[in-house]
Order: structure tokens, then C-alpha cells, then sequence
């Protein structure tokens, strides 16, 4: 009764920090579209605060690591924030050791498909980075080589995701592929936005993108850790029975 009671209560829990993650994504959304800086800085900060407590608070196996990317990707939101091209590179660069850590996550958790459905799943994500270069080679500059840097890391989680949902099409591969698929078209807009054209649904649409992408990475994370935790304490009261 107990357990069952304070299941409730970790699912109410849950619920309204989903709501308030979304709510946040909201205003921040709203915020972006009316250009409106001030507000940006309020509501921006706490989107990944919340999705990390409601990490906490549903995964039975919580990973540090998963946290550490959260960290990552917080940093790098707020450098976004400045219009200064310098933070926005040195923004790429936590956002590019983010992705590192979510790649080593997802191995961890998932069986590596074999060669030829990685190569397969590479080939969308590998055009569609080739397209962006095309068009803002000129503008990237001194930022040419992380935005390639940064394009490797894409590709190779692309392949994985894609890849892994060749192989297995489940509902935590399902996550991870939308979640992928969101990522590169948030960065497909971020780069397109900053260098070629500049149109005021943009940075809003991307902000909407982002934060789909990251409640589907969290999906995952959750839906995969929480499969391992029931695995292991199935074969620790099948060792005991024993």
C-alpha cells in the first residue's frame, strides 16, 4: 500500500514538472518570436533545471553522465543567448562535448548496430550537413572547422540512431531517432538563421525543435534505464532463489 501510494505520488510529481517543462518551452518560444531578450534570459535557464529533476525523479538507474550532458547543454544555451560570435563558438564547444557524452550514453545502452546499417543511417545526416556547409561556407569562417568538428559527432549519432532503429524498432528507439532527427534540424536552423537568412520564425521554430528533442533524448535515457534496472533485479532475485 505504501509503495503503491508513493508511486502516486512520484507520478504526480512527474506530471507537473513535465507541465512546467513545457510551460517554461513556452514562454521561452513566445519570448524568442517577440524578440524579447529580457524574457529569454528568465525562462531559458530553467528548462534544462527541470527536465534534470524530472530525470531524477522517474529513472530507477540515474546516470551522472546524462546529468553532466544536461550541465553541458545548459552552459551552452546560455552562452547562445549573447549575439557575440565568439560565445557562440565557445557555446559550440560545450554544446559538441554535450553530444561526445550522449553518444557514450546511448553505446552504453543500446547494442551498436552492425557496420552497414550505421553506414546507412549516416547517409541522411551526412547529406544534410553537406547542404548547410554549401550554403554558409563563405559566412563560417574561423568557425568552419568546429561546425565540421561538431558535424562528425551529428552524423556518427545520426547513423547510430538510425542504425539502431533499423535494427530494433521499439518505442525507446522510436525516442531516439525523433530526438536526433529534431537535433540536426535545430542546428540546420541555427546555422541557416545566423548566416544566410535571417527570418523572425527561425529562432522560435528551433527553440520548439530543441526542446521536443531533449524530452525524447530523456524519454529514452528513462525508458532504457529503467528496462536495465528491471533485468537486474530480475537476475538478482533469480541468484537468491538459487
Amino acid at each position: 500500500m505504501q509503495e503503491t501510494s508513493t508511486t502516486k505520488s512520484s507520478a504526480t510529481i512527474a506530471t507537473l514538472l513535465i507541465v512546467a517543462y513545457f510551460g517554461v518551452a513556452a514562454v521561452e518560444i513566445a519570448a524568442e518570436f517577440l524578440n524579447d531578450a529580457m524574457l529569454v534570459r528568465y525562462a531559458k535557464p530553467w528548462l534544462m533545471p527541470i527536465l534534470a529533476t524530472l530525470y531524477l525523479c522517474t529513472s530507477k538507474k540515474r546516470n551522472l553522465l546524462f546529468l553532466s550532458a544536461l550541465i553541458l547543454t545548459w552552459i551552452a544555451n546560455m552562452l547562445f543567448i549573447s549575439k557575440d560570435f565568439n560565445f557562440i563558438i565557445i557555446g559550440t564547444l560545450f554544446f559538441t562535448t554535450y553530444r561526445i557524452l550522449i553518444i557514450f550514453l546511448v553505446i552504453r545502452l543500446v547494442r551498436v548496430p552492425g557496420i552497414i546499417p550505421l553506414f546507412i543511417g549516416c547517409l541522411p545526416f551526412l547529406f544534410i550537413y553537406l547542404f548547410v556547409i554549401n550554403l554558409t561556407y563563405d559566412e563560417l569562417k574561423e568557425g568552419f572547422w568546429l561546425f565540421v568538428f561538431q558535424g562528425i559527432f551529428t552524423i556518427i549519432f545520426g547513423g547510430l540512431s538510425l542504425g539502431n532503429y533499423i535494427f530494433k524498432s521499439n518505442k525507446a528507439n522510436t525516442y531516439l531517432l525523433i530526438s536526433t532527427m529534431l537535433f540536426t534540424f535545430t542546428q540546420f536552423l541555427f546555422v541557416i538563421r545566423l548566416f544566410y537568412v535571417s527570418l523572425n520564425i527561425f529562432q522560435p521554430l528551433a527553440m520548439l525543435l530543441y526542446v521536443v528533442a531533449q524530452f525524447m533524448l530523456y524519454k529514452f535515457i528513462v525508458l532504457e534505464e529503467n528496462k536495465l534496472a528491471r533485468h537486474e533485479n530480475i537476475n538478482g532475485t533469480k541468484q537468491k532463489t538459487v
